[in-house]
């Protein structure tokens, strides 16, 4: 493909919506296919609900997604509860949505390596990674091994990054933090934000969490509750 071609190409890519109409507002229509956007945040704010909403809303629109959950935190009673809480039809939409439980580096980078080749991954318009760098951090932990992690997390985001403009598919990618010199920052630090498209830094208070997408300081207030994040 020459540069006008990927330009027509990425500029038809469509949007999956949040399911918040603040959150999608923010990200100029929601979650756009060809692109990667991570959201991090401390313990409890609203990563997870965010991301299985998402699987939610695709499911409604239609849309199979894959869920690849590091953490053990996927409850699909509680998507069919904010469908409920909603006033959504939730009948079917658990069908939709392929869970991955991925407990190793290789078995995360398998889910997006082999998403093509397995049937009931192949058709995912989006792919949830909650959380991109947990088994990072505990199969190679610390200083002494800083550069074989960063090196297998740009691996990993590059393959994502790849798949995500072929074949057309939106990544929401969820992130623990660290204390940086200025607050919280990332897990991942430049190898994270250079890859990704756009990244958002969740801030919850109570029932509400604030996002600020970092490339351009804007930001949205959310309401969590019964009924998901809007």
């Amino acid at each position: 493909m020459d540069g006008a071609d990927i330009l027509k190409k990425a500029s038809a890519f469509p949007y999956l919506s949040s399911g918040s109409d603040a959150l999608d507002a923010l990200l100029g229509g929601g979650y756009r296919a060809g692109r990667l956007l991570e959201i991090f945040g401390r313990s409890n704010s609203g990563k997870t609900q965010i991301a299985m909403q998402a699987a939610l809303c695709a499911a409604r629109k239609g849309d199979r997604s894959l869920f690849v959950d590091t953490e053990g935190s996927f409850r699909p009673e509680r998507i069919e509860e904010i469908a409920r809480a909603r006033g959504w039809k939730s009948d079917g939409v658990l069908d939709k949505i392929v869970y991955l439980r991925a407990d190793s580096v290789a078995e995360q980078a398998e889910a997006i390596s082999r998403m093509n080749s397995r049937q009931l991954t192949a058709p995912c318009k989006l792919v949830v990674v909650d959380t991109l760098t947990r088994n990072y951090s505990l199969e190679l932990p610390g200083r002494s091994n800083l550069a074989n992690r960063q090196g297998a997390l740009d691996v990993h985001l590059s393959e994502m990054a790849r798949d995500a403009f072929l074949n057309e598919r939106a990544y929401l990618l969820t992130n623990r933090v660290t204390f940086g010199s200025k607050g919280d920052v990332e897990i991942g630090g430049r190898t994270v934000e250079q890859l990704v498209h756009a990244a958002a830094r969740l801030e919850r208070d109570g029932t509400r969490v604030k996002v600020t997408l970092l490339s351009t300081g804007r930001s949205a207030s959310l309401q969590i509750g019964a009924a998901g994040v809007k």
